[in-house]
């Protein structure tokens, strides 16, 4: 593993630490995702992150003056009473330092006390053994990133394997936590149906009580093309980037609409042949792909309202 990903430094940030979060538009649907950013960088490598082009260093970053973040949240915090659905994994694995840093549970028990919020923690890592003291679990949403074992085993290095972490999502289940699940990115492979498939299965035969799932989500491999000629230098292109891909509205290599359907469509029979109320949907899909998926009908009106009554019902309001 690269060892400059091992790295941890400490530092101020200087600006906001709470963004929306930077869905590409143009066509898409975006979930409205809030994202608290604590810390930076991820000590495990997969082949497919952007933030191996997007942040400026490869180490990892936690922001030493988390009385700012807490001043920034409770201030703005006091402006908002909508649903508020919030995560940290959009520049850092939000669990990957948890063991040594605690700093899931900092954020937790700073947004407990709103009854409109719900945050989510996405980890490849099983790193839970802390959260337990998290004081209230049923606003806390502990979101595990899935793909098939062959593509973890080539492309996700230093992660832990499917089937730790969804034992890790049994002990969060029985925690008292909600549970969310990210495949995300989905890679074309001969045989990806089969395998996806598969992991789905092994989600419902880990998880006793379904309804502790928040969401599920889907999206294809997509990536701005800086990725494609940072990973040429090494020749780690190849595997990722074999299928045909296009260009999309937002300016990323993405594959062709009919590959990206055929992802959702066997994901939705298998997820619905577990568990027919699923909250399942897609990331930055456009509505064509929504309605070709057979999906469009979940979101009536809209994307981010589909998510924002799931976490009311969540939280009870």
């Amino acid at each position: 593993m690269n060892s400059k990903r091992q790295k941890l430094v400490s530092d101020r940030n200087k600006g906001e630490f709470w963004k929306p979060c930077p869905g590409t538009t143009g066509g898409y649907l975006c979930c409205g995702y809030q994202i608290i950013t604590p810390l930076t960088g991820c000590g495990m490598y997969c082949n497919y992150c952007i933030l191996q082009v997007y942040l400026e260093h490869q180490h990892q970053t936690v922001y030493e003056n988390f009385n700012d973040l807490e001043n920034e949240l409770k201030t703005k915090l006091k402006q908002n009473n909508s649903v508020l659905r919030f995560g940290t994994g959009e520049f850092a694995d939000s669990l990957y330092l948890e063991n040594t840093l605690g700093v899931s549970k900092k954020v937790a028990a700073l947004l407990e006390p709103y009854k409109n919020v719900l945050i989510e923690f996405k980890t490849k890592s099983t790193n839970i053994d802390t959260l337990g003291e998290i004081k209230t679990p049923r606003k806390v949403v502990i979101g595990f990133s899935l793909n098939t074992q062959s593509m973890v085993s080539k492309l996700e290095e230093g992660t832990a394997s499917i089937e730790e972490r969804l034992r890790a999502a049994r002990k969060c289940e029985e925690m008292g936590f909600n549970l969310a699940f990210h495949f995300d990115p989905m890679i074309w492979y001969d045989g990806w149906e089969k395998e996806y498939r598969e992991v789905v299965r092994m989600l419902f035969s880990h998880i006793k009580n379904p309804q502790k799932i928040a969401w599920c989500s889907m999206g294809g491999f997509r990536s701005m093309p800086a990725l494609k000629h940072h990973l040429k230098k090494s020749g780690k292109h190849l595997s990722l980037f074999a299928a045909e891909m296009i260009t999309g509205i937002d300016g990323k290599l993405r594959y062709p609409r009919p590959c990206r359907v055929s992802f959702y469509r066997a994901m939705k029979d298998e997820f619905e042949k577990h568990y027919p109320d699923i909250t399942l949907y897609m990331c930055m899909e456009s509505p064509e792909v929504w309605r070709s998926s057979g999906m469009i009908d979940r979101i009536p009106r809209g994307l981010k309202m589909y998510l924002d009554e799931r976490a009311s019902g969540i939280l009870g309001i």
